[in-house]
């Protein structure tokens, strides 16, 4: 026990002399230190007999155990996170987190980089009639999902068949016309116009590959990708490296994210991934707002990214409110003015003010103008999101000093998406977030065509123009273009008053040295595919 630290003995030399015996810490902390041990083996069970299932001293110790370990030669990556995931399933509106964990349980056909560039991952290769306006996509041979059933031309015909009706899923797909089996190897899409760019635009997280019945009955899930699910509950999501994957293997063999609810978070727009080392000292994962678009790699084990979107908010064309009372709130609720509540609300502010919609997009130039009536009560929709909520009680205290009453109706994520695409989100003001995933071209691309929240907020007109603007790009403009055509449409889109970016988030990466391959992604989660360690 002394060897461990627990205790002190200082043995005296003679008969009847005695030695000194000193316990150094309490029972309590032995209790707590020797239940560290235990999860740190991954003896997760035992650990919580031990402390007679104190769930807060059991978050507690997660935290301070967390990271890499190497138990029987295999490398496990444990990690807590603040929430627990939702169901991890492409075809359903998915938070940050969720698609990047997406990203890792499924594979698409293809893969678009950030800067629309086109790579293979379960197609090696595909070609586009110009002429006919036909793709065809090669699949490897021998690919299989997670449960061992084959992955084929025909399962992949069958589920875009599926996704072009189902929900959300529309605009998108409206003009594939149909999808057939060439060969088991060999999958065509026939399209009724133009889309040099449709294999980015399956590269997104929504045409992720999955077994068709998943759609419908999605008892245990079932990828295509590096990970494969081995336990998701509101507890703990564990993941397990997939042997058959069809690119390199995983170094990491299994992931386990925890979850943890935070004892007290004051600063405003953080998430913090608690990724520590299982040593003494501690290293967070966070994701920041930030000034500019650079990416930034620190000397001591800290990598840093600006987020490609903003927080926003939208103006509901079902308030009906004047174009001159839009401009006006535009005008008053600054993200300057949003920015001083909130240092008056919280301990520690990471924000500064976002322009357009991403960060490198020009900032839009308005003429001022005279103040103007506003309604004597305005609604506000918010989803459960700490730095939207903490951005709505701002507006509300800000527009309460201008005489305006203001209501604010707090949603589940799930709900908040339901009413939009019912048409039945009907506050005045609308609070959400555009987050792009890694293919950024299609990802921006797609929100901006087929956003439930966004088109309901926008006039029958507006959405139709909308709509048709990037119908344009899609027919004319290869990949890499997309980001350079979109810009104007968004800043015109400020500039009419339709919604009023707020802010950026700066993602901030901490690791230990000791851990190897640790790189940043687009989610501001570490790249867990990639972890090693030469323990």
């Amino acid at each position: 026990m002394q060897s461990v630290g627990w205790l002190e003995w200082a043995p005296k030399v003679g008969r009847n002399q005695r030695s000194m015996l000193h316990l150094k810490y309490r029972p309590d902390e032995l209790t707590a230190d020797l239940a560290k041990m235990m999860i740190s083996e991954g003896k997760y069970e035992k650990a919580l007999a031990l402390i007679d299932n104190d769930q807060t001293l059991f978050g507690q110790l997660l935290q301070n155990t967390s990271g890499a370990t190497r138990r029987e030669g295999q490398l496990h990556v444990q990690l807590t996170y603040r929430r627990p995931f939702s169901q991890l399933l492409p075809h359903i509106p998915q938070r940050n987190s969720e698609r990047f964990l997406l990203r890792q349980i499924y594979c698409c056909l293809t893969k678009c980089d950030e800067n629309g560039i086109v790579t293979p991952q379960l197609a090696h290769h595909w070609t586009y009639n110009e002429e006919r306006y036909h793709w065809r996509f090669y699949l490897r041979p021998q690919l299989s999902f997670h449960d061992g059933s084959v992955i084929s031309a025909k399962v992949i015909a069958e589920l875009f068949t599926q996704l072009k009706d189902w929900p959300g899923y529309q605009k998108e797909l409206a003009h594939m016309e149909s999808t057939s089996v060439i060969n088991p190897h060999c999958v065509e899409f026939q399209l009724n116009q133009p889309d040099p760019g449709f294999a980015g635009l399956i590269a997104d997280t929504r045409y992720s590959i999955q077994p068709v019945s998943q759609l419908f009955t999605p008892t245990v899930i079932v990828g295509s990708g590096a990970f494969q699910v081995q336990e998701h509950s509101d507890k703990r999501l564990q993941l397990q490296a997939f042997d058959n994957y069809y690119g390199c293997r995983a170094l990491t063999d299994t992931v386990t994210v925890w979850q943890v609810s935070p004892q007290k978070d004051d600063s405003f727009c953080t998430t913090t991934l608690q990724a520590d080392i299982a040593q003494d000292k501690r290293s967070v994962c966070s994701h920041y707002l930030s000034i500019n678009g650079e990416n930034i790699e620190a000397d001591n084990g800290q990598q840093t990214r600006i987020e490609d979107g903003c927080l926003l908010m939208l103006f509901n064309h079902q308030a009906d409110l004047p174009i001159l009372q839009r401009k006006y709130l535009s005008q008053i609720l600054t993200t300057e003015e949003i920015m001083a509540y909130l240092i008056n609300a919280k301990n520690q502010i990471e924000a500064i003010p976002a322009h357009n919609l991403l960060p490198t997009w020009i900032k839009p130039f308005g003429i001022p103008i005279t103040q103007q009536p506003l309604p004597e009560k305005l609604t506000i929709a918010v989803f459960k999101h700490q730095a939207l909520m903490d951005c709505s009680e701002a507006i509300k205290e800000i527009l309460n000093h201008a005489g305006v009453k203001c209501q604010i109706n707090l949603y589940s994520f799930g709900d908040f998406h339901d009413k939009a695409g019912a048409n039945r989100l009907n506050e005045d003001l609308i609070l959400t977030s555009l987050n792009l995933d890694d293919n950024r071209p299609t990802s921006a691309f797609r929100w901006l065509l087929s956003n439930p929240v966004l088109h309901q907020s926008l006039t029958p007109e507006n959405s139709k123009w909308l709509s048709k603007e990037l119908i344009n790009i899609r027919h004319k403009s290869p990949l890499t273009e997309y980001l350079r055509e979109l810009e104007p449409i968004a800043t015109a889109m400020i500039s009419e008053n339709w919604l009023l970016p707020l802010f950026h988030h700066r993602q901030t990466l901490h690791f230990e040295g000791i851990l190897k391959g640790v790189s940043i992604t687009a989610w501001g989660w570490p790249s867990i595919q990639e972890i090693w360690s030469e323990d």
